[in-house]
């Protein structure tokens, strides 16, 4: 990373020392007063709640007591010293919720929001279609903040009464932090009758006993249906290499490394070995097989990943009854793709659609009837 110009750093302190030392991650005065505004907020809301008697106007015209001016400082030098934004403020905006963010648990992303709202989309439109689905079930393997299942409960609750949302994680510090994160939304009213249908819970996806419990629960026989309707899962997908070698600063020093690059797994799936950045995808769709979701969404590393994910689909559900339909989907998939972004490429001599821009992001897999 290129050094700041002293002229840079001596003109952001003439207007404000905490402008100057947001720089360093901010990179340009225009990043650090936006920066500096949000965390002016921040601090604002933060002694607002603590007192009623004084108003956050003050501090937002960049007026404050000794008290806030030193917790202005504090988070400044936090965010200067490379640790994200999200962590500084403590949420990250996610569809219409905000979502608590916490050290030790993955920061939502925006391209992460775009799929999800796609997927709540096709749900809608098949549900306009006069389909059948009351009692929805979602399940999200390696669910984090919560913020995929959140989001989808938000988007589908009117369409879908009644649905039944769960989120499983390893991680208790995750767990934990998915459950405030549906207590939080739903005080701000935003995810109403949530608390009786949507679920976090702790649980290693590689173990056999909470699939056990789940079929035990769902008797497929009685509904003719899936075990679950949808699965979706942003699972650890980045190589130990790629994590070195890749991966922003701030992303290695702060961000969890369980959540980004699979562990040491022993894993041996059915259907033949896999990449170790892969392991996640192989687990999660011989899981698919026995679940049998009517579409599962997979978000992945870049295009690259995504071409080996549609070839272990491809690999399961060849030869058998079940046909499926497998898409490709970049960051951004409801937007048309650029000249140069082809609009479907073949795979082991199928043609599979890739829709929208940037780079490879999801692989959707839609059975059907």
């Amino acid at each position: 990373m290129p050094r700041l110009p002293p002229s840079l750093l001596r003109r952001a302190h003439g207007i404000s020392p905490h402008l100057a030392a947001l720089l360093p991650a901010c990179r340009d005065l225009g990043s650090a007063r936006n920066e500096l505004r949000w965390i002016r907020e921040h601090v604002a809301d933060i002694t607002a709640s603590r007192s009623r008697v004084r108003t956050v106007g003050a501090l937002r015209n960049g007026e404050g007591t000794l008290h806030e001016e030193a917790l202005l400082n504090r988070l400044c030098r936090r965010r200067g010293a490379g640790v994200p934004l999200q962590y500084v403020l403590g949420s990250q905006p996610f569809g219409d919720l905000e979502i608590k963010c916490r050290p030790g648990v993955l920061i939502p992303r925006p391209e992460t929001e775009a799929w999800v709202v796609r997927l709540a989309g096709i749900l809608k439109e098949a549900r306009d279609g006069g389909r059948e689905d009351t009692g929805l079930k979602v399940l999200d393997l390696c669910s984090g903040s919560g913020c995929i299942p959140l989001l989808l409960y938000s988007l589908l609750r009117r369409q879908f009464p009644g649905p039944s949302v769960t989120g499983l994680d390893i991680e208790p510090r995750a767990v934990a932090l998915a459950r405030e994160n549906l207590a939080y939304n739903q005080r701000q009213d935003l995810l109403p009758g949530a608390q009786q249908h949507v679920e976090f819970k702790e649980a290693d996806i590689f173990s056999a006993d909470w699939l056990a419990l789940l079929l035990k629960q769902n008797d497929t026989a009685k509904t003719g249906r899936g075990v679950v309707d949808i699965l979706v899962s942003n699972p650890p997908y980045i190589s130990a290499r790629g994590f070195n070698r890749d991966t922003a600063r701030s992303v290695r020093k702060f961000e969890p490394k369980l959540a980004l690059v699979p562990g040491s797994s022993t894993y041996s799936s059915p259907a033949g070995d896999v990449r170790p950045e892969d392991v996640f995808y192989a687990r999660i769709l011989d899981v698919a097989q026995v679940l049998r979701p009517r579409l599962t969404v997979l978000e992945v590393g870049d295009l690259a990943q995504a071409v080996r994910v549609v070839q272990m689909a491809q690999t399961r559900y060849r030869g058998i009854e079940d046909k499926v339909e497998i898409e490709i989907w970049r960051d951004w998939p409801d937007m048309r793709s650029g000249e140069d972004e082809p609009e479907s490429i073949t795979i082991s001599g199928e043609t599979t659609a890739v829709r929208g821009s940037g780079h490879g992001r999801a692989v959707y897999i839609r059975h059907i009837d």
